[in-house]
């Protein structure tokens, strides 16, 4: 900020390289008491204080930046969203300046699954947390009960998503405004937004866990997608787990967002000119300043206190419980009276090698059988109400299940939907298929709503959720049960056979909550997955008069200053994993805040040339 003290800004690494050791020691950070001299040093280092000396705003710092500070960008959250944000408004103009406010510490280095096994444990739990009051409604109904929540740490939900992500056709879009159609016949837009997350076909990720079974169960799905009645497309399941160079080693890693945030703070730490990335944890945002004639707000209080401004440049992209406790005469009418998301379905089966053109060669460990992995996306319809269907089928051949388990857990398409140990443990001689089909809630029901909880007082957590099924929702689900079980027995039947094989199997429930395997398909109380994932359309983009709350430029209605990003803009929800769409409306939301250098299509090297 232009009154900032540089002798405040953090220091990088904290002034530990070896090569400023070399002839001299580095200059000391305080007059006394350094280095254990004359007396021992700090002995109660925390995690946080040390990652907060290095990359975040320590105290001293965010209280002169209450006193003073001025930002183009305040950016809440830290998560896929704002990182396609943050990168692409800091391509485009280095000397913006972009604060992130992020409500919780700084916890995983990565995604869990590029960590050790051990680290499965800390999905869900302690992990989520539900700012929200849920509608007995929606609890007491055994096939929802619950919304999945959010991940309270630095980098959000991106440290355990699933990383599946499908580019929607054009014709999956309903509903959505000409603007944002138009938005993604742009040829940058789905390029940055695949360059920013890494995705990469299962079929092209160059792992030799993903090879011959992929291409099995690739072009039996392309050969046999008609015989799924309702399906319209498949392909190889796309999913962010690339390269992060083309010359880079490493073949399968799970996209997050703290390594790159810090990354773009570090560049902008190093260029001249260049303004900081100021980041700041455990700070919670409670809501914006009323808006003034002009439309433009011109504070925001936090759990840190309230940072504000005098000018008209400074930009907010709050959430919609923030929207909704900022501006209730504005937003009271359309902010959370649409809500969409998807409905679960988990079905899991299997079929002898003997059935497949891939046959791995049999033999010891290490000498010729090994773990294999497919992932494959397909999708459909029901035909009478048009709403959308994707299933997201894993394939695994895991000869030894044990000492598999390290590289299944890393490379799996997602953990959350992977093959039990036992599933595995006596499936050594089949193909184990994990189908998690996605369906989405109807757009038009009343009943689902995202809206203010006059009884709580908290304003961070006084919103109430409801989910409810219409008709038209349980004969999509009906629909996408039906096509699931389809696309399994063409993916399992023998070579040069459509009928079901023999040797198919379901993973099926006894009474008393055991697996086992069976010829029978399991009831459907044992596949229809409780909870609802991907919440959306809380905020969407369209006409004030037809219910929306955003205008074409990303702006709330009758704001000047305040913008909305992530699946909230959605009228729909589709049925595709709305992240890498959600981060190509961020990052052509900073394309049109920042026009400074228009963006040219990134080069992509020809497959023979990335090695």
């Amino acid at each position: 900020m232009d009154h900032f003290d540089p002798s405040q800004s953090n220091p990088p690494y904290g002034g530990a390289s070896f090569h400023l050791r070399v002839g001299e020691a580095p200059t000391p950070s305080k007059p006394t008491n350094t280095w254990g001299y004359p007396t021992p040093g700090e002995q109660s280092p925390t995690a946080a204080m040390v990652m907060t000396d290095d990359y975040f705003i320590h105290e001293d710092r965010w209280r002169q930046i209450l006193n003073d500070g001025e930002y183009d960008f305040i950016v809440v959250g830290s998560g896929c969203t704002a990182l396609a944000f943050i990168q692409q408004a800091l391509d485009a103009d280095p000397e913006k300046r972009i604060l992130c406010l992020e409500r919780g510490d700084f916890w995983l280095p990565s995604h869990f699954q590029n960590l050790p096994l051990p680290f499965k444990a800390v999905l869900g739990g302690p992990s989520e947390t539900f700012p929200w009051t849920l509608s007995k409604k929606t609890f007491e109904n055994p096939q929802l009960q619950y919304c999945h929540g959010s991940c309270p740490f630095f980098g959000g939900r991106s440290t355990f998503w699933s990383a599946w992500s499908p580019q929607p056709k054009i014709d999956d879009m309903r509903g959505f405004p000409k603007t944002m159609i138009d938005t993604t016949k742009e040829p940058i837009f789905w390029e940055e937004a695949k360059r920013l997350l890494h995705v990469t076909g299962a079929d092209k990720i160059g792992d030799p866990i993903y090879s011959g079974l992929q291409h099995e169960i690739d072009q039996r799905l392309k050969t046999r997608l008609q015989h799924v009645k309702t399906a319209e497309y498949s392909e190889p399941a796309q999913l962010a787990v690339g390269r992060g160079t083309p010359t880079s080693i490493l073949r399968f890693n799970k996209f997050s967002t703290p390594a790159p945030l810090l990354k773009i703070y570090e560049s902008q730490k190093s260029k001249n000119n260049a303004a900081d990335l100021d980041i700041l944890l455990n700070c919670t945002v409670k809501k914006l300043g009323s808006v003034d004639d002009d439309g433009h707000t011109h504070s925001i209080e936090t759990t840190r206190g309230t940072l504000t401004w005098q000018g008209d440049k400074t930009k907010a992209f709050p959430t919609a419980t923030i929207l909704i406790n900022s501006f209730p005469k504005i937003c009271q009418e359309t902010v959370g009276k649409r809500l969409a998301g998807h409905f679960l379905t988990h079905i899991v089966a299997r079929a002898p090698i003997s059935n497949f053109d891939w046959n791995p060669v049999h033999g010891e460990a290490g000498h010729g059988r090994r773990l294999e992995i497919a992932a494959h996306y397909l999708a459909g319809k029901n035909p009478t109400s048009q709403q959308q269907y994707h299933v997201q089928i894993t394939a695994i051949h895991s000869p030894f299940p044990k000492d598999d388990a390290e590289d299944a857990a890393r490379e799996c398409p997602d953990y959350a939907a992977a093959a039990t140990e036992d599933q595995l443990k006596d499936s050594t001689k089949h193909v184990v298929f994990v189908c998690a089909t996605l369906g989405e809630f109807s757009e038009h029901n009343k009943d689902n709503w995202f809206q203010r909880d006059p009884d709580n007082p908290d304003i961070t957590t006084n919103m109430k959720l409801q989910y409810t099924l219409t008709e038209s929702d349980k004969a999509l689900w009906d629909t996408m049960d039906e096509a699931t079980y389809e696309a399994i027995e063409q993916m399992t039947a023998p070579t040069r056979s459509i009928s079901p094989s023999d040797g198919l199997e379901y993973w099926n429930i006894d009474e008393n909550g055991k697996g086992y395997w069976a010829k029978i398909h399991p009831k459907q109380t044992e596949i229809r997955v409780p909870g609802i994932v991907h919440e959306t359309s809380t905020a969407f983009m369209g006409k004030a008069e037809e219910g929306g709350s955003v205008g074409e430029n990303y702006n709330v209605h009758n704001t000047s200053n305040v913008f909305v990003t992530g699946g909230a803009l959605f009228p729909t929800a589709g049925s595709w994993n709305p992240t890498m769409t959600m981060c190509g409306f961020a990052q052509d939301l900073a394309r049109k805040l920042c026009p400074n250098k228009p963006l040219q299509p990134p080069v992509v090297q020809p497959e023979s040339k990335r090695g």
